[in-house]
């Protein structure tokens, strides 16, 4: 009986603990809802106050204004001017429209005079700001447009010309802007807002259904309705209640879509409009602060219930985990033991595979070297065909110098002595070319000139082009990228792809390579474009093993394996596919050495 009676009192305990921890919560919760409601409200305001009090000026300045004045002297000649001149303004300011009323309450000129939707002509003479601008009074008056249907608020000011009042000047604020742009503006996430007027109408919302309703209910007077014409306005279905466990804070109950959904009000008044704002918070989303108050007091309770249990199952614990210790340290002694073992032979294994890397990395360099010299001898006729030129013509302007020099013709001789020189250069510039690309490359990175280098590799297979009448079409930036790579290794992957090229295009007529250089998110690529048949669509995935060949032809010995592998120590990538065209494309792309570094 005394346990069964201990559990109820705990049970009573909990249960008036929760409550008063509920209330306590919910007052908390609905006193921050107001302050960010207060918040809310603050921002709004400002916004509806900036977005429409920055035109309260404008129509006196364009009344003031020496231009419109004088055109309205010369109307009805000047109508189409005028016109103009107010959709000009109308642009500049981005205000919703603009336009002149006459004192018979005709609008004589409008900003929308060529609009779908437009004033000129209409009678506007029934509405308050337009009669008491004719008064000589500066008006504003909010209202749903009579040909437009849209709500605005309107600026009016009497144009006086000589102490006379020959028309109004009015300036329409479209007030839709603030209920698509509240959100972002006044920071209203999870709550709506609502302007009503002076018979408590909604004015503006955010929310649809809630504008141009009644919160009271009651008809509007014959003064009232005129500011939305014929617009039924209807009465908003609402009640108000108050919060749970927080009496104190008022509750409406609104309708949203097919929901009734509640809010906390929080209102303030825009005296210089007539205005009362409400922004209504929801509740919802703090609501969560009041399951963590009540889950908080749930813990606390439900840990009180097992520090008993928990004391008597440490001691239970505290002597399995004696025993536990005792195995696990058998076990990691006998554990280490297989570690270590296992750790000697991953060094060893370790080790062999550096050197087996080491001797790879060799015996590729060697490959590479073998295939630039394997080259040169495949470029014989080439370099045969570069240096010939050359030296025949200096055989030739020698023979025709020692001529010119012994008939006392210096002058000519000096010319050709200087053709000579130029010669000489040529076969400078052509030896030193293949010398560098015969020499054997550093293995070091350092910055190359992409533009440069791709003119190097088309000089070496220059000759082969000219033997198999392939045309080269260049396309190159004006500034040269610039990559960090070896330039060698580089330059005879080029020189590979390029001497490939050539002999897929073998015999075939009007064949060309297309080479482009491009830049684009800090990578260079080179496109390499042949005319020739392609390559095999169930070859193109194997093209870059090591020791696959497509058919048997006399290359240079660098596979594109090896040519890829080069490529991938720079960091970049070697690709290929068949283009719409015809032939095969090679893409090289490396990082610019911006990004490389």
């Amino acid at each position: 009986m005394n346990k069964q009676l201990r559990w109820f009192l705990l049970l009573c305990g909990y249960l008036l603990v929760l409550i008063l921890a509920a209330s306590a919560a919910q007052h908390w919760n609905y006193r921050q809802l107001t302050l960010k409601a207060q918040h809310q409200s603050d921002n709004l305001a400002a916004f509806i106050r900036y977005e429409i009090g920055r035109y309260a000026d404008l129509p006196r300045q364009i009344a003031s204004s020496d231009l419109l004045q004088s055109l309205l002297l010369d109307l009805p000649r000047s109508t189409e001017q005028l016109n103009q001149y107010l959709f000009q303004l109308q642009r500049s300011a981005d205000v919703a429209d603009l336009y002149l009323v006459n004192p018979s309450g005709i609008v004589i000129a409008s900003s929308n005079a060529n609009g779908k939707i437009y004033y000129l002509g209409r009678d506007f003479g029934f509405r308050p700001y337009v009669q008491q601008a004719l008064t000589g009074q500066d008006a504003q008056y909010y209202a749903l447009g009579h040909t437009s249907e849209r709500r605005g608020y309107y600026y009016s000011v009497p144009v006086r010309i000589q102490n006379k009042i020959l028309a109004v000047m009015v300036a329409k604020v479209d007030l839709e802007p603030i209920e698509q742009h509240q959100q972002q503006i006044a920071g209203l996430a999870d709550s709506h807002f609502m302007v009503t007027g002076q018979s408590d109408e909604v004015f503006l919302s955010d929310v649809p259904q809630w504008r141009l309703t009644s919160l009271t209910g009651r008809s509007l007077t014959a003064s009232e309705q005129q500011r939305y014409i014929t617009q039924a306005i209807e009465p908003l279905h609402y009640s108000v209640g108050s919060a749970l466990l927080a009496s104190s804070y008022p509750l409406w109950h609104l309708p949203v879509d097919d929901k009734t959904l509640s809010f906390l009000p929080y209102q303030r008044t825009l005296a210089e409009f007539g205005w009362t704002l409400t922004v209504l918070a929801s509740p919802t989303p703090h609501r969560s602060a009041l399951w963590s108050a009540l889950l908080l007091v749930t813990l606390i309770y439900s840990s009180a219930l097992l520090a008993v249990w928990v004391r008597r199952e440490r001691k239970k614990r505290h002597l399995q985990l004696l025993q536990h210790n005792q195995q696990l340290e058998q076990r990691v002694i006998a554990r280490t033991k297989d570690l270590a073992e296992t750790n000697r032979q991953l060094i060893r294994q370790i080790e062999r595979r550096e050197q087996t890397e080491t001797e790879l990395a060799q015996t590729e360099q060697h490959l590479v070297q073998t295939a630039k010299l394997a080259t040169i001898g495949a470029l014989s006729a080439s370099l045969n065909h570069e240096l010939n030129q050359p030296l025949t013509a200096l055989q030739s302007y020698a023979q025709t110098t020692e001529k010119l020099i012994d008939k006392g013709y210096l002058d000519d001789a000096k010319t050709n002595i200087q053709a000579m020189r130029q010669l000489m250069q040529r076969l400078s510039v052509i030896v030193a070319q293949f010398k560098d690309f015969s020499r054997k490359s550093s293995g070091k990175s350092q910055l190359v000139q992409v533009n440069k280098l791709v003119l190097d590799a088309l000089g070496i297979v220059k000759h082969q082009c000219q033997q198999q009448g392939v045309k080269v079409r260049l396309q190159l930036p004006e500034q040269s990228p610039s990559v960090l790579a070896d330039s060698i290794q580089l330059e005879q992957v080029l020189v590979n792809i390029l001497t490939n090229g050539v002999q897929a295009m073998a015999g075939q007529a009007d064949a060309a390579f297309h080479i482009a250089v491009r830049t684009q998110a800090q990578q260079v690529s080179i496109h390499i474009r042949d005319q020739g048949p392609g390559i095999e669509p169930h070859h193109l995935e194997r093209i870059f093993e090591a020791f696959f060949s497509t058919k048997q032809r006399d290359g240079l010995g660098l596979g594109l394996s090896i040519s890829q592998r080069i490529v991938q120590s720079f960091g970049g990538q070697l690709e290929v596919r068949n283009t719409p065209q015809g032939g095969a494309e090679f893409i090289i792309v490396l990082l610019t050495a911006t990004t490389g570094s």
